[in-house]
């Protein structure tokens, strides 16, 4: 089973897809904006860990599972979770409309995390069912944001905050023994002979879909320590480090009057109107424009 259908339980009741993260080629997680009114779902087993976030609106929602019902006047802030192989019996929605936010993350998302700090045995740990997290609902809002107006490096902004996920979901919300917060470690530096490795590599790519996999495989580190050690040794995070450098060299090749379509795809942007809108919120100018300002 792929993430991109692991929303499709939904589909058998009333409501609709607002929109989706199928066309971001986003490998961390996949993400789906729903609006959903009355309706009812049978049985069936989760098949990732997904987090559901109601955004707008106001419904009454219950759920069975495990022999119990679980009853919810939904509104903004809500937050359900559910653990990948949980049985549930039934998931219906009496009455209102909501619009939900739901991500669903990687079968190694939260394995990665939990491994990286020795208590692989938490990944696998049931989820509470409802929680309020103004830190999820944050991240959430993050995610959705970029699903809907694409930044110069989502892919690894979403890879990041799929990583917060992870870790917020392990250290407060899940059946794991609770010294697991106790257990993450403060990291240092790059030495300046990896931190050079790593930038060379990115330098080189900036037109590809980086990834932090990748470039913690060229420091010889996790991706989870990795991004933290990167962030000490920078000031940004990797996110904030690509964008940059990628927003940089359009600039480059704007003033060398090369077309906004070439320009979007040499930086690896998924359309010339998301490149254009990525462009316009950094330096408050269309790249049109600052092509023919630096023409002139």
């Amino acid at each position: 089973m792929t993430l991109g259908s692991a929303g499709d339980k939904y589909d058998m009741g009333p409501g609709r897809l607002l929109q989706s993260s199928a066309s971001r080629g986003w490998s961390s997680l996949f993400a789906e904006f729903r609006l959903h009114a009355s309706g009812r779902a049978d049985a069936f087993v989760q098949p990732v860990t997904e987090i559901s976030m109601v955004i707008r609106g106001e419904g009454l929602v219950r759920r069975r599972d495990s022999g119990e019902t679980h009853t919810t006047q939904a509104g903004p802030g809500v937050i359900w979770l559910c653990s990948a192989g949980q049985q549930i019996d039934w998931l219906e929605m009496e009455q209102g409309t909501l619009e939900i936010l739901h991500l669903y993350l990687g079968p190694d998302a939260s394995l990665d995390y939990a491994t990286d700090r020795g208590f692989q045995g938490a990944a696998t740990q049931s989820l509470r069912y409802s929680v309020s997290d103004p830190l999820l609902e944050h991240i959430g809002r993050a995610i959705l944001a970029e699903m809907q107006a694409e930044t110069a490096a989502g892919s690894l902004l979403v890879e990041s905050l799929c990583s917060s996920l992870s870790a917020r979901l392990l250290q407060s919300h899940s059946t794991s023994p609770r010294d697991i917060a106790a257990r993450l470690s403060s990291v240092g530096k790059l030495d300046p002979r990896r931190l050079s490795r790593v930038l060379e590599y990115i330098h080189a790519r900036l037109g590809n879909a980086l990834d932090i996999r990748g470039m913690a495989s060229v420091a010889n580190l996790s991706r989870f320590h990795f991004a933290r050690a990167f962030k000490a040794s920078t000031g940004q995070t990797p996110y904030q480090y690509v964008s940059a450098k990628r927003l940089a060299q359009a600039k480059v090749l704007l003033a060398q009057n090369q077309p906004l379509a070439e320009v979007a795809l040499a930086l690896n942007f998924s359309s010339q109107p998301n490149f254009t809108r990525a462009f316009r919120r950094e330096f408050g100018i269309t790249p049109g424009r600052y092509r023919e300002l630096k023409s002139r």
